[in-house]
């Protein structure tokens, strides 16, 4: 059984119309009710961004000039001695958006963080852009972060001399931007312990600690680096955990680690594996988890721009949120659509 042309057509018609009456009558766009602190949170991840982009070209630290984007100083090399893993040169571009402080204030909010929490802050070199845009978002929430930082980097991360994660952060912090300090610095790359990273890199890990003032945390195994920090986070209460980037002491070394999802999630399938991740781990627990990886994906999800050139074109402004208004227009339509294609009205 078919529907006739004609009235498939008038079905294709009314559908069309409904949408737009939808659109038109049946949503209404307002305001997030975070709102003041998203703008506070983008607008701190810029002048962060400034800071970085000014420092880096006052002393000659090295980024892709011909990349597109505006804060194009926050990406690295494509290789260093430094580097743990290839990484997306696009993806880092798509990072340096400021306006994923005003989602991620919008994330941290929904799941009830507020002024006086605490909110774990893991931080491999790959994204500093998403780094300094989650202690942004922390901030204007009036939050405190508990920041965890490893110092390895995929490339064209922060991953060159004098332009580590932990660098990055400090110019900030000098600068009167941010007042953050990290409780942690651990080398990152395999199993926490820099494996992978060359000789002359981990130099560039021990300059970096001694600069920022950090000891660089030596773990004996990846399973003494993640009960370290879970045992962290969870004394100091934290009401939610943001997580940029793969350190291996985030999302573990388990079969399941492949399956965990990025964005904000709640709770993970059961999973007793003893290297499972610190993320797993506080999801278990019923911590709120927002983890960035698969940017580009995360940021067509939630409305960000997946090419940015000069500016960011977002699709969807995180400073605003749609919500039905007029649910009866749905019924009408249902009501308008349903006999047009009721089996009786069908033709063979």
């Amino acid at each position: 059984m078919r529907i006739g042309t004609p009235r498939l057509v008038l079905v294709f018609a009314i559908a069309v119309a409904g949408w737009l009456l939808v659109q038109r009558y049946g949503l209404v766009r307002e305001p997030h009710p975070q709102r003041a602190a998203m703008v506070e949170a983008s607008r701190l991840t810029e002048m962060a961004f400034a800071v970085v982009d000014s420092v880096k070209h006052a002393r000659g630290v090295p980024f892709p000039e011909d990349s597109p984007v505006r804060w194009r100083a926050l990406l690295g090399q494509d290789y260093s001695p430094m580097t743990t893993t290839l990484g997306s040169r696009e993806a880092k571009e798509v990072a340096t958006n400021p306006e994923w402080a005003a989602l991620l204030v919008g994330m941290l909010a929904g799941r009830g963080v507020q002024e006086g929490d605490t909110v774990g802050i893991m931080a491999s070199g790959s994204f500093p852009g998403l780094a300094l845009a989650s202690l942004s978002a922390v901030s204007a929430l009036k939050a405190e972060p508990l920041l965890m930082v490893s110092l390895g980097a995929s490339s064209f991360g922060a991953n060159v001399r004098g332009g580590t994660i932990l660098d990055l952060i400090g110019w900030v912090r000098q600068a009167g931007v941010l007042n953050v300090e990290s409780a942690l610095a651990s080398p990152g790359g395999e199993d926490d312990a820099g494996g992978g990273v060359s000789a002359e890199g981990w130099q560039w890990f021990v300059e970096a600690a001694d600069r920022s003032g950090n000891d660089l945390a030596r773990f004996g195994s990846l399973g003494e680096s993640i009960s370290h920090r879970t045992a962290m986070l969870e004394q100091a209460g934290v009401s939610a955990v943001v997580n940029v980037g793969g350190g291996q002491a985030a999302v573990g070394r388990c079969p399941h680690t492949a399956v965990l999802p990025v964005g904000l999630w709640t709770g993970v399938p059961a999973c007793r594996c003893t290297e499972r991740g610190v993320l797993a781990r506080l999801g278990e627990a019923g911590v709120p988890v927002i983890h960035l990886l698969s940017i580009r994906r995360l940021a067509a999800l939630n409305g960000l721009d997946t090419e940015p050139g000069i500016g960011y074109n977002d699709n969807g402004p995180p400073t605003t949120r749609v919500r039905p208004r007029k649910p009866w227009i749905l019924a009408v339509l249902a009501v308008v659509m349903f006999p047009l294609v009721l089996p009786g009205r069908m033709q063979q």
